[in-house]
């Protein structure tokens, strides 16, 4: 992924790029963690930490904007 404003590139493995696909198409965090959790077989705990890891990694490069869960009818992401 590159950021065009920063020129900044961000490389995804293939579970990264399964997070983001999810997470992009989510209506929340929560829901996106939902999903991830039925797809992958890993304990709960070493999701959400990746998960979280790699969803500041995409806010601090300017990749995702987290937005509040109650912003009108838009999606948390």
């Amino acid at each position: 992924m590159l950021n065009l404003k920063t020129e900044k590139y961000f490389g995804l493995d293939a579970t990264g790029t399964s997070m983001w696909d999810i997470v992009t198409r989510s209506p929340s965090i929560d829901a996106a963690y939902g999903k991830l959790s039925e797809e992958f077989d890993v304990e709960p705990e070493v999701l959400r930490n990746h998960f979280a890891e790699l969803l500041g990694q995409l806010v601090e490069n300017g990749l995702l904007k987290v937005m509040p869960a109650d912003v009108e009818s838009i999606p948390a992401i």
